[in-house]
């Protein structure tokens, strides 16, 4: 009698790690996490995003390296010529002092038959001279004939180590010792890459302090400097140490926001009706957009992400526009209300993630709300968090490990946010905060209501 088959053992599916609700159908071998499908299409997104970030990198790699190679090797090579000419002086000068020596040996002759003609007519003239003289005479001539075909110049090459001309000049490598260090094995998770920020820090005494006057406090960082307002025509650049600081006057209108494009290699500076660049090596301000329409609204904010820029603009009802930087500040996107913000709603800050996958906006009602937004490329809300009203609203920075600062003007409260959009930490500050930078990945400048730069470590 045949046997029934055996009765198939169901299992519960993994669920995905990312939301924790949909079913886990992939995974990926290089985080090992599980996804479901919409989280795996986001994943896939993310590392395409951040693949596009270290072909941008290569690209200013490559135009870095063939500006340093140019460089090096007109200075190399000038070095070089610099050489050739003092050696071939030197070498000219033992030349000179040769032809002298093979003239003094070559004229010797001469000079010795000389003075023998000369001693001759002398005592023909005075009608001085006996056998003696004439046997002398002709011994001399007689050994001078022999002499000069016996004698002759011969040139001597110095040669062996003393004249090496190999050794004498070469070009080395000098390496120079990385502050680099090499990235992680694949496997690791890149959670562990970056360390978390400890907030707490901010209750100890900034490492360094600078006066900033002026009632815009825009400001923006390169990642190695900082460039900020002081006053209303002044713009400064710094680093997070104690160096001297550049300033250059500013001629055009207020200064609303400041970011830094690693595509352009430029400070971009908005205005409320034009937008700017700066090249921070020659102070050259360029503008590059500004605003036609006089009754159009406003600029108020801008961000950038490889080639693409973001600018939103006052007022309620906020619009976003999105510029390809490559395509001659081509307009390729506008969001408008319900999408960008609610039509009674106003844009405040809006920033890219530091890997440029997701947007974080803050928005206002005023009167009744502030919101902080995480939002995917297409504007999709992801996640929000709401705070209470104020009279201007609250102003975003992003943070290389996903997470985000964001805090309400002139008020000593700042709100640490997780990668996810949540609330992690809420510290007060002990003074007013006007806006926030980072400077590397562990600098953290507060620009303070008191007309302060405050740079702590984190």
């Amino acid at each position: 009698m045949a046997s029934l088959p055996k009765e198939k053992k169901l299992t519960t599916p993994r669920k995905c790690d990312i939301c924790q609700k949909g079913v886990g159908i992939t995974s990926c071998s290089g985080c090992e996490q599980m996804f479901c499908r919409k989280d795996f299409n986001e994943h896939r997104q993310q590392l395409s995003t951040q693949l596009d970030i270290i072909i941008s990198d290569v690209d200013l790699l490559k135009q870095s390296i063939e500006q340093t190679c140019d460089a090096t090797t007109a200075k190399v090579f000038d070095a070089i010529e610099k050489w050739e000419v003092e050696w071939m002086k030197k070498v000219k000068m033992a030349a000179d002092r040769a032809r002298e020596e093979a003239f003094d040996i070559v004229a010797e002759p001469k000079n010795q038959l000389k003075r023998i003609t000369d001693d001759i007519r002398t005592r023909m003239a005075e009608e001085n001279y006996v056998e003696y003289d004439l046997d002398q005479w002709m011994d001399e001539i007689k050994q001078l004939s022999i002499d000069m075909k016996a004698v002759s110049p011969t040139v001597v090459f110095e040669s062996g180590d003393e004249c090496e001309w190999k050794r004498m000049i070469k070009v080395e490598k000098v390496e120079h010792q990385s502050h680099v260090s090499r990235s992680p094995q694949r496997s690791e998770k890149r959670d562990s890459e970056v360390k978390q920020f400890d907030f707490n820090k901010l209750t100890n005494r900034p490492q360094r302090q600078i006066k900033a006057d002026g009632s815009y406090g825009a400001m923006g960082s390169s990642g190695t400097n900082l460039l900020y307002c002081s006053g209303n025509t002044t713009v400064c650049l710094t680093d997070g140490t104690d160096h001297d600081t550049n300033t250059l006057r500013w001629t055009e209108d207020g200064i609303l926001d400041i970011c830094w494009s690693s595509f352009l290699g430029r400070f971009l500076i908005l205005t409320g009706r034009a937008l700017h660049s700066l090249n921070a090596e020659t102070n050259e301000v360029t503008q590059i957009k500004q605003v036609s329409d006089k009754n159009a609204a406003n600029f108020c904010r801008c961000t950038c992400s490889n080639q693409t820029l973001l600018v939103s603009f006052h007022g309620k009802g906020s619009v976003v526009e999105e510029w390809d930087m490559n395509e001659e500040w081509k307009t390729t996107k506008r969001w408008q209300p319900p999408v960008s913000c609610q039509q009674n709603e106003g844009i405040v800050d809006i920033r890219f993630s530091c890997d440029g996958s997701h947007l974080g906006l803050t928005v206002y009602l005023y009167s009744q709300y502030n919101q902080f937004h995480v939002r995917d490329r297409s504007m999709n809300i992801l996640n929000n968090i709401t705070f209470p009203p104020s009279r201007i609203g609250y102003l975003l920075l992003s943070l290389p490990d996903g997470q985000w600062l964001t805090h309400e003007w002139d008020n000593k409260q700042i709100h640490m946010i997780d990668r996810d959009g949540k609330l992690e930490q809420t510290l007060t500050y002990d003074k007013s905060i006007q806006r926030t930078a980072l400077i590397g990945r562990r600098c953290l400048v507060i620009r303070t209501y008191a007309h302060e730069l405050c740079f702590h470590d984190l």
